[in-house]
């Protein structure tokens, strides 16, 4: 699919979305809303939460495209998950550098910063109200938080993360975050990737 052609197919469903009523509707195409109230939709403050993968990178396309129709402010959120308790403990393995393994976290949370960073000043020099923020913690719980401590009126992430599995990583992340948010969540699907029945061989 030409970006001319992604553009025009994701203009056309924000302009639905501006549109929409009720309280749960499946939209066209890839993008889906979830409602939990007879509302009719204004968003001031959106929430996009990425992992840096291409669902995730449609996810933001979206989330700007509301944004500016809605003059909304987007706070890109990518979530770190932290070493696992017993990989830090010292019983872990005598062969493991657990000093190491914390270095070459803060090194990912530095790169993951550096990596938001560059999505919010794309999104400034467009003209956007931006900023970033990088939680440590479980992805949908942080997702969950930042969009209470923000006071959003949308979540837009991606339907898969970097695996591209689905109900893996960002998937689960995703179905979660629709059933317990408690503001509306756009959940994006890249287009190329077509749906599976779990019991199909």
């Amino acid at each position: 699919m030409s970006a001319a052609v992604r553009a025009k197919h994701r203009a056309q469903t924000v302009s639905r979305l501006c549109h929409l009523r009720g309280n749960y509707r499946y939209l066209p195409g890839s993008a889906r809303l979830a409602y939990r109230f007879h509302i009719v939709p204004t968003f001031t403050k959106i929430v996009a939460a990425t992992d840096f993968s291409e669902d995730s990178e449609r996810a933001i396309e979206y989330a700007e495209e509301l944004a500016r129709r809605f003059g909304a402010e987007i706070t890109v959120l990518h979530v770190d998950q932290p070493l696992s308790p017993v990989m830090m403990s010292p019983d872990f393995g005598a062969g493991v550098d657990i000093g190491a393994m914390s270095r070459i976290a803060e090194e990912q949370r530095l790169l993951a910063q550096s990596e938001i960073d560059k999505i919010v000043a794309r999104m400034r020099d467009a003209g956007l109200k931006a900023r970033s923020l990088l939680r440590v913690g479980s992805p949908f719980l942080e997702i969950i938080n930042t969009s209470q401590s923000e006071n959003a009126d949308l979540i837009v992430l991606g339907t898969h993360g970097r695996t591209g599995l689905a109900h893996v990583l960002m998937g689960s992340v995703a179905e979660r975050v629709v059933q317990k948010a408690g503001c509306p969540v756009l959940t994006i699907r890249h287009p190329d990737r077509k749906f599976k029945h779990p019991l199909d061989k």
